[in-house]
């Protein structure tokens, strides 16, 4: 009889192939999840830098125009027609017998709305979307900074020597809303408050209350005696996405020196310097989350500007979150005259 040899793997080979390969699918999966980690941080942080730095970078723009077009180079809480807007003629003040603000009328016509006025921690707020004060960070209020000025306009005659369908052209507000007005409504002062609210266009696992820096804008004929603000006092439009702290300070001139204060100081001062720049600082976080990692902490402590903030716990979310803090400093540079004052 022949005998047919056989071969094959021992049970010790088959054991120590199986360990081989387990060895490699776990390489390979800790290779894939990292990798997905990586991916993820670096999306966060790519949405973060664009939404911050652009956002940002959209209403510096903006600010610079504050005071363009008025006839008052300095700005303080009772510049009329531009600058920083502190004061409607409800909470005016007196200067030689003579009501005293910066809006010549009540917003709305009707009730102050001072919320709806640059404001800070240490300043009544109101209802939304009203100045409330909201923010991600613990036992700190956010910031709300409100400016007007003049567009520099164009009058477009339509090509007909009819004066009725003349019209003032001055661009578009932080809105998107152009700004296209008869000759019979006439050129008019532009408002803008930049503030933080709630955003209801989010994931329902996203931690805390969803902000975003929004803007809000109206205008008031420039000329005759205006009564009231139209579009002024909404929610506004969106215009960086996800923000948890907002906060101003105003660059003063006092004497031959120069500091930063809130607005509640600005406020309290007896004699309100000129302001000369304005200084915006955000905490900004990323759009999506970044993965639940140790490396981003509950209770890191971030600056901004004066302020050192710690994000409120998550309660029902584990997820984390890339965060920075972006700053600016913006010189008004349509208040450089007269600086003998």
């Amino acid at each position: 009889m022949s005998h047919i040899k056989q071969s094959g793997f021992t049970l010790i080979e088959l054991m120590i192939a199986l360990a081989l390969g387990l060895v490699v699918v776990a390489a390979a999966t800790m290779l894939f999840l990292t990798s997905s980690r990586s991916q993820a941080l670096q999306q966060g942080q790519a949405s973060l830098q664009d939404d911050a730095n652009f956002g940002l970078n959209y209403i510096v723009k903006d600010i610079r125009l504050g005071n363009l077009n008025t006839v008052q180079s300095s700005i303080n809480d009772l510049t009329a027609y531009g600058g920083v807007v502190f004061r409607s003629s409800e909470n005016s003040v007196e200067v030689s017998e003579v009501a005293r603000a910066n809006l010549p009328m009540s917003i709305e016509g009707a009730t102050a709305h001072e919320t709806l006025l640059t404001r800070s921690k240490g300043l009544a707020v109101g209802t939304s979307p009203q100045w409330t004060g909201i923010s991600n960070v613990q036992d700190i209020s956010s910031d709300q900074l409100t400016i007007q000025f003049v567009p520099q306009y164009v009058l477009d005659h339509k090509n007909t020597t009819d004066e009725n369908d003349d019209i003032w052209y001055g661009g578009t507000d932080c809105e998107g809303n152009e700004l296209e007005f008869s000759r019979t409504e006439g050129r008019q002062v532009i408002v803008q408050r930049y503030f933080l609210r709630a955003d209801d266009n989010n994931n329902e696992n996203e931690p805390n209350t969803p902000l975003g820096l929004a803007c809000d804008a109206g205008h008031y004929p420039l000329e005759g005696s205006p009564t009231e603000i139209t579009g002024f006092g909404d929610e506004g439009q969106i215009i960086l996405k996800r923000a948890d702290h907002f906060r101003v300070l105003y660059s003063i001139q006092s004497g031959t020196s120069h500091r930063y204060v809130d607005t509640a100081t600005y406020m309290a001062m007896t004699t309100k310097p000129r302001i000369l720049a304005v200084q915006l600082g955000v905490l900004a976080r990323s759009n999506q989350s970044v993965g639940g990692g140790a490396s981003f902490s509950n209770d890191q402590v971030f600056r901004v500007l004066d302020q050192d903030v710690t994000i409120i716990t998550p309660t029902a979310n584990t997820s984390k979150y890339a965060r920075q803090v972006v700053t600016q400093t913006i010189a008004l540079r349509n208040t450089f005259g007269e600086r003998g004052q």
